[in-house]
């Protein structure tokens, strides 16, 4: 299935500029933290979209993809990660009207992606790449936003209740706190952090990223880093790519989105291979 982001090649046209799903309203104008001295944030490369791109994954299979949700046009884009250029699409349900997080089962060959609903208090899945879509509850209801897969266990963030749920497709769902982001979270990623999992989130309205270290039963903060652009309406998404560094989407407004490619460093970080920390779960 998934040689069919080569073949789907699309090109999206500008589109106006809503569905979100920000139910906060800032008291500042795009205010960035000052962050910490722990973590810096580069930007790599910086490409100027049409295209709505909210919640975003990252596919490493049989070639590499950004994978972006894009409600307006009710479809996943895929993007090539060393050009930002559109390679082709899968096509969301058309009752998943209000889409916004995406998971990817980190399986090429048996590939499941995970898509939530801010309208709605459900998850749509496929295992066919979108011929047909099954629902299943949400561990966050309708206030899920961003999405990630560690290998084991998937991870949302609780866009209007804060925190971080860890889940289960139907099974079950643990409360993990965050208090250090004050803002309501929108994008999430996971990565490799040492011998644990590393868990980045950034939020709507508050441009930093914002950096953790979960060992299975304790989240830590690391740090956070003011986003390094400028113009930022909204912070979407985030994925943590093959090649080590971060992928992050935003909005600038009108109908003017970014996907940006970051190199981040945490001190006393010592990484490993994607590959390697997926064959340890």
């Amino acid at each position: 299935m998934k040689y069919l982001f080569l073949l789907l090649i699309t090109v999206s046209l500008a589109f106006a500029s809503g569905n979100h799903g920000c139910t906060e309203t800032s008291t500042t104008i795009n205010p960035h933290e000052s962050g910490s001295d722990a973590v810096t944030l580069t930007i790599v490369n910086d490409w100027t979209l049409a295209d709505q791109i909210l919640g975003i994954d990252f596919f490493d299979g049989a070639g590499d993809y950004v994978l972006a949700v894009n409600n307006t046009d009710d479809i996943i884009q895929a993007y090539d990660p060393a050009t930002g250029a559109p390679t082709g699409t899968m096509t969301l349900d058309a009752a998943n009207t209000s889409a916004f997080g995406l998971a990817w089962n980190n399986d090429p060959d048996t590939d499941t992606y995970y898509v939530n609903d801010f309208q709605q208090t459900v998850l749509y899945y496929t295992e066919d790449f979108g011929t047909s879509w099954t629902t299943t509850p949400a561990p966050g209801g309708s206030n899920s936003r961003g999405m990630a897969f560690d290998g084991t266990d998937y991870w949302t963030t609780n866009g209007t209740g804060g925190g971080l749920l860890r889940f289960q497709p139907g099974v079950g769902t643990a409360t993990v706190t965050i208090p250090e982001v004050a803002d309501q979270p929108s994008g999430l990623t996971v990565f490799p952090h040492e011998s644990n999992l590393g868990i980045a989130v950034t939020c709507y309205n508050t441009h930093s990223i914002y950096f953790y270290d979960w060992d299975g039963s304790a989240m830590t903060f690391l740090g956070s880093a003011a986003c390094p652009a400028s113009g930022i309406g909204y912070s979407m998404g985030l994925a943590y790519g093959a090649n080590g560094n971060l992928f992050w989407s935003y909005w600038v407004g009108t109908s003017e989105y970014h996907l940006a490619e970051l190199s981040f460093e945490i001190t006393s970080l010592t990484r490993s291979s994607w590959a390697s920390i997926k064959t340890s779960f």
